[in-house]
């Protein structure tokens, strides 16, 4: 038998049974046990190994897609800190910081076992903000084979964008809370709908939001995308290489 990889959560009802909890706030997201109704449905379903899932909306339905982003965003700064982790052991072990850039930067400290290569690592070299199955590099490949020949990775191995060290090496490891690291790639679209999240130089996670981007006129009214890379409008974030 086929083992499924899709799945559909109803989250439409108005969730009448739980009133008034349920009067300003959708159903799935009030919280049992520090989480969201529906961030257990996704766990559960992840474990069980479903990669697709649908979740029709109704009632206050624009504010789940919200919620979830914001799940995301969470998971994503505790990949950073795993990142950093690794980042740390590496130092330790070999008396300097990662010198390949773009993905092999990051994905060294698994490639040379300064983390073990196990399936939850490898997911944590990625952004969960973006399906792996948007990632060219990762298909056909279970995770721990993801990033273990460091020579066959490059920008199509993860959602995370690394230091471009062949054009602004590090000088200090760590360094200063104004040199980054790690950045959501953002490639071709927002790895979040609002937010960039980035490893700084001191161990530290910074945040960039779209909003707050515009009002200091670093992107224009209509703009909704940050680029990551050279192009960057934000200088921090010109000091990586999506390769």
């Amino acid at each position: 038998m086929t083992q499924p990889t899709r799945a559909m959560i109803l989250a439409a009802g108005r969730g009448e049974r739980m009133r008034p909890l349920t009067d300003r706030l959708p159903k799935p997201l009030l919280e049992v046990g520090g989480r969201s109704l529906i961030e257990w449905h996704l766990l559960a379903l992840a474990r069980a190994g479903i990669t697709d899932i649908v979740v029709n909306l109704s009632w206050q339905g624009q504010r789940i897609p919200e919620a979830l982003d914001a799940t995301k965003v969470t998971a994503c700064k505790a990949n950073m800190g795993e990142i950093w982790k690794g980042m740390q052991i590496y130092k330790q072990s070999l008396d300097r910081a990662p010198s390949q850039s773009g993905a092999k930067f990051f994905a060294e400290i698994v490639a040379k076992d300064m983390l073990e290569n196990t399936k939850a690592t490898a997911k944590k070299m990625t952004c969960p903000g973006v399906e792996t199955s948007a990632l060219p590099g990762l298909q056909g490949k279970v995770e721990t084979d993801w990033y273990k020949d460091l020579e066959s990775i490059d920008g199509t191995y993860s959602s995370y964008a690394g230091r471009d060290c062949k054009n602004y090496p590090l000088r200090q490891f760590p360094g200063s809370g104004k040199e980054v690291l790690v950045a959501d790639d953002n490639d071709p679209e927002m790895n979040h709908r609002h937010t960039t999240v980035a490893l700084m130089a001191d161990g530290s996670v910074n945040t960039w939001e779209i909003a707050l981007l515009k009002e200091s006129g670093v992107l224009g009214p209509d703009e909704t995308h940050l680029i990551v890379g050279p192009d960057s409008p934000v200088e921090e974030l010109r000091k990586l290489s999506l390769d």
